[in-house]
């Protein structure tokens, strides 16, 4: 895909530390913090994960390398009477920041270290994302002893700190999940513009591994290194 001749959509990227966002909380007028984005079909995991990392705010802990970043797709069920707005989900994959590099492993910080259960590369066309979709986002910090928290924590956590809701009401909605080779598009109930999260991206790189990452090696403890103006970072890991 070439981003230079095709239009990007907008994207709303749901964040909260600690745990995903309930399906009913989008089915509110007042929805959870986000930010937004104007992206691509192509656009992975990996570069989702990025706007997270520069984003305003300081998303991630102090401690980023060995933070994971569990994605999911939320849409509208449409199956289900027209006067009720309920939502579903579809789990996507997640980001280990540091993954590839050194300072994931605990025992010993300056090994590299490749996971096997994140999708970097997993796109917003794979997962057969609808432009009026939601991703939410999980921030995972490491554990006390400094190893990656399991992707399945994201489910069963409680959220603490950057995303927490102000809105809690209802419950999960049942139901089966759309047909999703049928387009359904919808606007989101948050109004267009920047985000609860105050942040816009504009992304006008050629590929989804294009746009700014921060540079150097990312150790375990060190804060994020500052964003640059542009350009693609040259740490040893994916980050």
């Amino acid at each position: 895909m070439d981003r230079h001749t095709t239009s990007p959509f907008t994207l709303q990227l749901f964040y909260r530390t600690g745990a995903f966002h309930r399906p009913d909380e989008f089915a509110t007028d007042s929805l959870p913090p986000y930010l937004t984005l104007h992206t691509w079909p192509d656009c992975s995991l990996e570069e989702l994960a990025h706007h997270i990392a520069v984003a305003d705010g300081n998303l991630l802990p102090d401690t980023a390398i060995g933070t994971r970043l569990a994605f999911r797709l939320i849409f509208q069920d449409t199956r289900g009477p027209v006067s009720a707005t309920k939502y579903t989900v579809k789990e996507l994959g997640s980001v280990v920041i540091g993954d590839g590099g050194p300072g994931l492993d605990p025992e010993d910080v300056d090994a590299e270290r490749h996971l096997d259960d994140t999708d970097p590369d997993k796109t917003l066309g794979d997962a057969r994302f609808v432009v009026g979709d939601y991703i939410s986002c999980a921030i995972l910090p490491p554990l006390p002893d400094g190893s990656v928290a399991p992707a399945s924590s994201a489910r069963m956590g409680r959220g603490t700190g950057a995303g927490e809701s102000r809105l809690a009401v209802g419950r999960a909605p049942d139901g089966p999940a759309r047909e999703r080779d049928m387009p359904f598009p919808r606007h989101g109930r948050g109004g267009a513009g920047i985000g609860r999260g105050g942040y816009e991206h504009f992304n006008n790189s050629r590929g989804p591994r294009g746009g700014g990452v921060p540079s150097g090696e990312w150790r375990r403890g060190e804060r994020l290194p500052e964003m640059p103006p542009g350009g693609r970072g040259r740490n040893r890991g994916r980050f």
